[in-house]
This record gives C-alpha cells, structure tokens and sequence, in this order.
C-alpha cells in the first residue's frame, strides 16, 4: 500500500473529527488569543447561559449544565473556532411553548423533558447531518427569518416585563396577553427591584460599544456583592436562591411516544431556526479566517453537541451571534478556544456555586433584554423597502404572525412563506422583452432601457431561468403572447439564462412551433446551451425549426432581424 492510500483513511477520519487534524499541529502563537478568547466566552457564557435557562422556564443550573459537555463536544467535532456554542435565547422561547404542554415551567418533570426536547434536536440535527439534507435549511429565507427572529425578541422581551419590575406574570403564548396580565399587576411593583434593573439597564446599553468588556458578568457579580452585603432580598429583589452543587452526571431523559409526538415539532423548529443562524455565523467567519464549513457536518458537530446536552441534564445549544462576535474579537484562533470556555464553566459549578445564589433574578432579565434588543431589525425592514419590496412583506408577514398567532405557529408561517416565495419565484420567471442597444449589437431589455430599439414585426425575449415543468406553462404563456401580436411574424428566443431543458419544457417549445409556423410566424433561438441543444435534438425539435434557427450571438440575431 502507498503512502498516499495508506493517508486516506487518516484524512477521512480527520475531516469527521476536526480535533484530529488541528490538534497535532497546534501553533505556540495561537495559544494567547484562544486563551483570551475563551476566558472572554465563558464571561459572557456563564450569565447569559443562566438567564436563557429562565427564559425556557428552567433552573439557572440547566443552562450551566449546557455550558460544559455541549461545548467540549463541539469543540472537538465542530469546524469553527469562532462560534460560541450555548443555549440561545431565540431557542430558549420556541422549548418554552412546547415544554409548556407537557409540566409545569421549572418543575423536575419540565426539567427532565427539556432534556428529552435536547436529544431530540440532536436526533433531527445528525439525521439531516447523516442524510447529506444541509440544504433543507435554505428553504427559510433571510427576509422570513429576520422577521420571525424580530417578533421573537419581542415576545421574550414581554416575558421578562415580571422581573424586571419586580413581581411574576404568567406566561402565555401570545405577547400581547402577557402584556395585558403585567399591566394588571403594575401596582405589584417593587421599587427596589425597579431601581436595581433600571440601573443595570442603563450600564449596559451604555457600555454595548466595548465589545470585549464582559459587562453582563460585571453586572452579575457586582449586583451579587450588593445582594450579599445589603440583604436585598429583604428589600423586596428576588434572588436565584439555591444552586446545586457538581457537574451533572449523564442520565437517559425520558422518552415515551406522548411527549415524542408533542415535542417533535419544536425540535423540527429548532433544528431550521437554531443552524440557520449557526450557519450564517459560521460562513462570514470562515470567509474572514480563510476555512471551509461543511453544512451536513456542521449539522453533525451542532447534533452531537444537542445528544450530549440532554443526555448531561442540560438544555438546547447552538450558535450565537452576540457571543461568537465577542469570541473572535477576543482573538479566537482555534477550536481550543471553545474548550477552554467550557473548562472554565465547569469549576465554578463544582466549587461556587453558593456564589449564583445571590444573583438577583431582575438582572438576569435585564441581560436577556438587552441581549435581544437587536433582535428586531428595523434598520433591514428599511432596507427591505427600499430594495425588495417582496422581501420587506415577507418579513413583516412573518412578524406579524409570530406575534399574533405565537412562536410555534410563527415558524410554521415563517417556513411556508420561504417555500412559497421558492415554489412562487421557480414556477414565474421574468421572460422580459429586449431591444438594441443604440449604434450597437447588444440585446438589453426595453422596460430597463427605453432608448433600445425594436424590430419590425420581430419580437426578442430572454426566459431567466431554466425551463422545467414547473415553470414551463409559465414561459409559454409570455412566448405565446409575443407571437399573437398582429405584427409578429419572428420570435427571437434567448436561451442565455435556460442552462436546462427538461422533457416538459421541450415538449411545450414543440407544441409551440407546431402551432405558429402555420401561421406564418418563425421561432429562433440565440445563445442555446450545448446541454439545452442535446435536448432539442434528441426530441426532434432541432430538426423542426432547422438549423439556421439557431443563432450564436446577439450580433447573429440582429444581423437575421435586419436581413429582408
């Protein structure tokens, strides 16, 4: 066996396993900012992953139980050093609605089937991961999901109006409600916790700009010292209380077909919502570093990550956006960076955790709220309408169903919507009208250039797509009413943009010369693909319009139009 043979396995094994190929070559000078960097994350991790729990209706340990396991197993499999992996808090309110169906929020049964719903997203991940089906996430557009993303920051911002002032609201589905049941209980106020959040508040917006501060973790331990010292609890500020103490040991949660069925969808949503974020995050970063990421596995690392969670007594993870850009500011350089995040989490939860007891729940809202502020994309919506005003409804459509119909239902408007405008946009193609560009042999189209010049009794138009059977009776309507025109007696096809013909488009172009070289009308066509042209003369339709109906270059046709 050569070398070369002998590397193959090798190299297979280091692609599946990402630590396999960067560990062995470790550079000395990438340590310094890959310790930094993880440091950097597990300050802004350790909060965030606490209020994220909260937001999911659980204990503040089970989002520090997915701050360890989850991220060294990502670590190891995953292929961006970049992408701080932990729970979300988009992902955190679509667990939310479902686990709400199955227990009661923060009870050991919503626990254990947080759990459930963390393997379960980790199933559908390495399911799509292991069946090469990555590209299934395309289908939700950037429009759709910025506006699904916006409305959620809303709702998650309505759930934490209770502790920011101080009293409790009961959760419901729609924001609205919620907002109904905080004003009811306005006089409920505690000014203590008020002043406490108002304050937070403040800081943080203030310092947003300092990137690499970790201002939510100064937050937290400067509001602890101050619970600790001044025995704010007794002044009305509810704190986190209790935390147990060690690592959490692996468990199989439960599983039976009840709770399969009812969580099943929310996994499906988290799946598309959680990597498509992920994805994103991970493409503009490997564009910046000079890497390559595989979409199904990614799926797979972002799976195996989501297993370990559940099986760890943790919670949903996936990738962030605030984190993952704080982490490479930080001076990320390799995977490394990421397991020292979760080797920094892991010894607070063995020796400090009496510390996490005297964090104020108020504060914890407040860095939720402050976290999804940007969540809601006002300045895209602009940008939207100035650009694509399709775009611009569709993201407005996907908010305004999320928040008035809720997360679940938001989703599944938020995927339907991103396959119509697919299903929409490949069965309606733009087949414009061309004309001459003046004292030139160029075709450019006649609505974008008025000055271009026509042809008498010719007419020239470009299909902008491939022509399959879905778009096919589409394209033959807008050829057929070129060649009703009274004055029509040349149809000039150009074929530039249709780089495929399938059976039912070709069959549709026979139909169509068979029904109009009777009456005197001549189809040609310019700029035929040597596939498309394999097509046309296997059916026949070559021989049909012949071969002087094929022309080569927009200077060929104007040549032939202008010929007598």
């Amino acid at each position: 066996m050569d070398d070369e043979s002998a590397a193959a396995p090798v190299n297979r094994l280091a692609r599946a396993i990402p630590i396999l190929d960067w560990l062995p070559h470790y550079q000395r000078g990438d340590l310094r900012g890959d310790v930094v960097s993880g440091l950097t994350g597990a300050a802004i991790l350790v909060p965030q992953s606490m209020a994220y729990a909260t937001i999911a209706g659980l204990p503040p340990i089970v989002g520090l139980y997915a701050s360890v396991v989850p991220v060294l197993v990502y670590a190891v499999l995953g292929s961006s050093p970049q992408l701080s992996v932990g729970p979300l808090a988009t992902i955190s309110i679509i667990a939310a609605v479902a686990l709400a169906k199955l227990a009661p929020a923060g009870s050991a049964e919503y626990v254990a089937f947080a759990a459930t719903l963390a393997v379960l997203v980790g199933g559908v991940h390495l399911v799509l991961g292991w069946g090469r089906l990555g590209f299934l996430v395309r289908f939700l557009s950037e429009p759709v999901m910025s506006g699904f993303i916006g409305a959620v920051g809303v709702i998650i911002i309505t759930t934490q109006l209770g502790p920011f002032f101080g009293f409790a609201v009961p959760s419901d589905p729609l924001p609205i409600e919620t907002v109904v049941g905080w004003i009811d209980r306005l006089d409920e106020t505690s000014a203590v916790t008020l002043a406490v959040s108002v304050s937070t508040l403040v800081v943080l917006l203030a310092v947003r700009r300092y990137r690499r501060l970790p201002s939510a973790l100064l937050a937290v331990v400067g509001w602890s010292i101050a619970a600790y010292a001044f025995d704010l609890d007794e002044h009305g500020v509810a704190l986190i209380g209790h935390v147990p103490q060690g690592l959490a040991g692996p468990a199989w949660p439960p599983f039976d077909w009840h709770a399969v069925r009812v969580l099943l969808p929310a996994a499906l949503a988290i799946t598309f919502v959680g990597f498509v974020e992920s994805l994103a995050i991970e493409r503009e970063y490997a564009r910046e570093h000079g890497y390559r990421i595989t979409p199904n596995h990614e799926l797979v690392a972002l799976g195996s990550a989501n297993v370990a969670a559940g099986l760890f007594q943790g919670m949903i993870v996936t990738g962030a956006v605030t984190r993952s850009s704080i982490v490479d500011a930080a001076g990320a350089r390799t995977q490394l960076s990421g397991a020292i995040t979760a080797l920094v989490v892991a010894p607070l939860l063995v020796f400090w955790t009496d510390g996490f007891s005297y964090i104020p729940v108020c504060v914890l809202a407040v860095i939720v709220i402050v976290a999804v502020l940007g969540f809601v994309h006002v300045a895209e919506a602009r940008r939207l309408w100035r650009v694509e005003r399709t775009d611009f409804w569709l993201m407005i459509g996907a908010f305004a169903s999320t928040i008035g119909l809720g997360v679940e239902f938001g989703v599944l408007v938020a995927v339907a919507a991103s396959i119509v405008v697919v299903v929409y946009r490949a069965t309606n193609p733009r087949v414009p009208e061309l004309g001459r560009l003046p004292g030139t042999y160029a075709l450019v189209e006649l609505a974008r250039h008025p000055e271009a010049e026509t042809f008498v009794a010719s007419v020239i138009v470009r299909p902008e797509s491939p022509l399959y059977f879905t778009n096919a009776e589409t394209v033959d309507r807008h050829l057929r009413a070129a060649l009703d025109r009274d004055d029509t007696r040349m149809l000039v096809v150009d074929m530039s943009g249709a780089d495929q013909l399938d059976a039912t488009a070709d069959h549709m172009l026979r139909d169509l010369v068979t029904a109009y070289v009777p009456l005197g009308r001549r189809v040609l066509f310019v700029h035929v693909h040597d596939d498309v042209r394999d097509v046309m003369d296997a059916s026949g339709l070559a021989a049909m319009v012949g071969d002087d109906a094929f022309l080569a270059t927009d200077h060929d046709a104007i040549t032939r139009l202008e010929s007598p």
